[in-house]
């Protein structure tokens, strides 16, 4: 077998014999990929004569088979139907090197004599932005309905290309379809999947590189009418694949090209016209849209494993103490965060903060700010220096629409102690064990919001069975028209009735509360929550 991937524009190629082969970044590894996103050893392949095996060894970023997520629990499995496979998001194939059905790749063009061939063989070309003939109109509102369903397949990524040859093989006559996709912009087109009239290789489909570049960098597919015709002079290599017509299309995206398809015909009887094109055109466009909508999800979900991966997998146990924390997003990615971190002194550092925004941007700027965080517990300072510090630097490096509410907190847990600082967050509730409730008062305004500023930090004093609750503005100012927002009673009316119910039992009427204010809608915003709770046997000691 042999293992491709893109590197600095060209196809890197690794022989793979029988046998177990690691995976990773790390030079030492029998299959190096050298990418800061791959994990030093990411996964194994295990090579048995045809037959591959793939496991996950636990890696940072994830491995996919056909946008299925592999998990380190669960095994090895046996990649069949599908050899892309996504390491941290970087594509890979596996290619069997002794086979004779794999699909070629594009050719460079090899002479003067190819490249004026090419031009005197087009008769015909054509863009989106020109208007549809009659006849093709016609013909594609006949197969919208067959192309919503192939569009609307919950085909995993990698897996959509050929279904979409056979596709277009229904609609135009055709002796092969060949599918081609870039790995990202700027990257050479690599062919994805194929359909031939009858069932048999692809492989000796040679493209010229001047035809790949016409269609790919001036947007237009390309339509070779009749190349055996005495008097047009075909190219040597379209005469030795005795080809009869062609037609070569972009896959537009509507922002960029990012492939090619590509019908050819063999039959002298078959004799592509502009409405073949302008029909394969459309599908085709239709395939690029769909295509950029799966690398999005793959995005988004990688985007979504990392951010989940920076928020603690376990909470530390605080003696004394009992502690809980929930973030629910209303998207894949979003702006919510929450830590909690033993710092050196052994005090317990607390923080929970919301970004502006929503989506990516919101997502980014969270993670430089755990990444923060993070830091600043393992150095010396109390919160109040800590906070002035990533002010700075988030306001040097956030765009200039960007901030954060921020609540920062120091545990004593053998005291009960907390030193805070609430920059410009929703005001954190304390239930007292005498049934009162505490709201703990604001020290400034948000995170990276005006050039210079300056926080109070407060101090508390936690007895035993109060109850400390942290949230963001998405349970306050949960709202289905923007007009009516669900507040804080409901919530302070749980902090008081239930405050020395389990935690969970907490968290949970909580998040009814959103959900029944909602009516069951999602909520527009994320929604997190930090309970802390000194426990009612642990007495007051003041060392």
């Amino acid at each position: 077998m042999e293992l491709h991937f893109q590197q600095d524009g060209s196809v890197r190629k690794v022989l793979l014999s029988d046998g177990e082969h690691l995976v990773g970044r790390s030079p030492s590894v029998a299959v190096c990929l050298p990418f800061p996103e791959i994990s030093s050893i990411h996964a194994s392949l295990r090579i048995m004569q045809e037959r591959v095996f793939l496991k996950e060894l636990g890696s940072t970023n994830g491995t996919e088979v056909c946008g299925k997520t592999m998990t380190r629990d669960g095994g090895e499995i046996e990649i069949t139907g599908c050899a892309r496979i996504l390491f941290a998001g970087i594509p890979v194939d596996l290619v069997d090197s002794g086979s004779s059905s794999s699909i070629p790749k594009p050719t460079e063009c090899t002479s003067q004599d190819e490249i004026d061939s090419i031009t005197r063989l087009t008769l015909g070309s054509y863009t989106l932005d020109q208007e549809f003939s009659e006849v093709a109109r016609a013909k594609i509102v006949e197969m919208l309905s067959s192309l919503f369903e192939l569009i609307a397949a919950d085909e995993a990524p990698g897996c959509l290309a050929t279904p979409a040859c056979e596709f277009i093989s229904r609609w135009v006559s055709a002796d092969r379809v060949v599918l081609l996709e870039d790995s990202g912009e700027g990257t050479p087109v690599e062919p994805s999947g194929s359909w031939t009239s009858d069932g048999g290789s692809t492989e000796d489909i040679r493209l010229s590189s001047t035809l790949v570049q016409r269609v790919v960098n001036d947007r237009t597919g390309v339509l070779l009418a009749d190349i055996q015709a005495p008097n047009v002079g075909p190219s040597e290599s379209m005469v030795a694949q005795r080809l009869c017509s062609v037609m070569a299309v972009p896959l537009f995206d509507n922002e960029r090209v990012r492939g090619i398809l590509y019908v050819d015909s063999r039959r002298k009887e078959v004799h592509y016209k502009q409405d073949d094109l302008q029909v394969v055109t459309a599908t085709a466009n239709a395939v690029a849209v769909k295509l950029r909508n799966l690398s999005m999800e793959r995005e988004l979900a990688m985007a979504a494993r990392i951010q989940q991966a920076m928020l603690p997998a376990q909470l530390p146990d605080i003696p004394g103490h009992e502690l809980l924390a929930r973030l629910d997003m209303c998207r894949s990615v979003g702006g919510d965060l929450y830590h909690v971190i033993q710092r050196p002194n052994g005090r317990i550092l607390m923080a929970l903060g919301d970004v502006a925004g929503k989506g990516t941007p919101a997502a980014l700027a969270m993670s430089a700010t755990m990444v923060l965080l993070s830091t600043l517990a393992e150095i010396g300072g109390d919160v109040s220096a800590m906070l002035d510090l990533c002010h700075r630097k988030l306001f040097e490096s956030l765009a200039p629409e960007q901030f954060l509410t921020l609540f920062l907190g120091e545990l004593d847990f053998a005291t009960g102690q907390l030193i805070y600082v609430n920059a410009g967050h929703e005001l954190p509730i304390i239930s007292r064990v005498d049934g009162t409730l505490e709201l703990l008062p604001p020290g400034g305004p948000p995170v990276a919001l005006i050039p210079e500023a300056s926080w109070q930090c407060g101090e508390v004093q936690l007895l035993p069975g109060d109850l400390l609750a942290v949230f963001s503005d998405g349970i306050p100012e949960a709202t289905l028209d923007a007009d009516d927002f669900l507040g804080l009673e409901g919530v302070k009316e749980i902090l008081g009735s239930r405050r020395m119910a389990p935690l969970p039992e907490i968290s949970n009427a909580i998040g009814n509360l959103v959900s029944e204010f909602l009516k069951g809608s999602h909520s527009s915003d994320d929604v997190t929550l930090m309970l802390l709770r000194r426990t009612p046997d642990n007495e007051f000691s003041d060392h």
